[in-house]
């Protein structure tokens, strides 16, 4: 299987307005209409990649994995199925929805709603975020990244490396969690899954990352969150694996934002995986 993309995601809300204010305000993605009824979101060429499903909970909702077209699709849907995980068609509206043209979807052992896709809509209409952000790093890196917590670290990982083909960047063992970081492109990961009985919590969304082309812009960024007194997870800091110059904030939806600069990119024919001696070079202090 040769997935290419972290497409798009969606979360579950409570109060859809609050995260409209959220992602454009302090995260500078577009507000765009796609008449679905659900608040979408842009950060680049594609029509959306975050959609927000109004809901009696809060929280991650399902992450879209992009397949290069029909047919890749449809064999990778048969090998999920070949280890005896149910996989179930879109309906009609769940693929207008996304805005993509074929898409099924399935649950990894940690119960995190996966779907695979081809044929993501895309529009010429130039990014325009309300913030001024020039762009985002994405296009054929997709979205950025996500961190899953699972209470099956080891049987989730296998399910993602060994069924859906991503590939290990690197790890951490009691350093001072344990987690895995892998890619499917050259961002050095495109998902991550963490030990969720070492924070003692369910099998959830840790976080989503957004990367931007320039560090000045975090900068700006934090000045703002601090200014307008946006909940701040971790302090801005610097990430030893994938070299991102970042901070994190707390969504409306308990799902946390990593927002940052200057992730390194992973090149197959050279790199080898390697056991990190923690998370940080410096910073990302819990909290102001």
């Amino acid at each position: 299987m040769n997935i290419e993309q972290l497409g798009y995601l969606g979360f579950n809300s409570t109060e859809p307005s609050a995260f409209t204010q959220y992602a454009t305000n302090v995260l500078g993605m577009q507000s765009v209409d796609l008449e679905t009824g659900r608040p979408s979101f842009r950060i680049d060429s594609n029509e959306q990649r975050v959609i927000v499903e109004t809901s009696d909970t809060n929280g991650a909702a399902y992450m879209g994995w992009e397949l290069s077209d029909s047919s890749a699709l449809r064999a990778a849907a048969g090998e999920v199925e070949a280890t005896g995980v149910a996989v179930t068609e879109a309906t009609i509206e769940e693929l207008e929805v996304r805005r993509v043209a074929e898409m099924v979807h399935f649950l990894d052992p940690a119960g995190h709603r996966v779907e695979l896709y081809s044929g993501a809509a895309k529009t010429r209409d130039a990014f325009d975020s309300p913030r001024g952000i020039p762009s985002f790093v994405a296009e054929e890196l997709g979205l950025g990244h996500v961190v899953l917590s699972t209470r099956t670290l080891a049987e989730t990982q296998a399910f993602y490396v060994d069924v859906l083909g991503f590939k290990v960047s690197d790890y951490m063992i009691d350093s001072p969690f344990t987690a895995t970081f892998l890619h499917c492109n050259p961002r050095h990961h495109s998902i991550a899954l963490a030990d969720g009985n070492f924070f003692n919590i369910p099998n959830v969304m840790h976080h989503f990352m957004l990367e931007i082309e320039d560090e000045n812009e975090v900068g700006r960024a934090w000045d703002y969150v601090q200014a307008e007194n946006v909940p701040v997870a971790m302090n801005i800091g610097r990430h030893t694996n994938d070299n991102m110059f970042s901070f994190y904030v707390a969504s409306p939806v308990g799902v946390l934002t990593e927002f940052g600069a200057g992730g390194c990119l992973i090149d197959d024919a050279t790199w080898e995986p390697w056991q990190m001696p923690g998370p940080d070079v410096w910073g990302h202090k819990h909290g102001h």
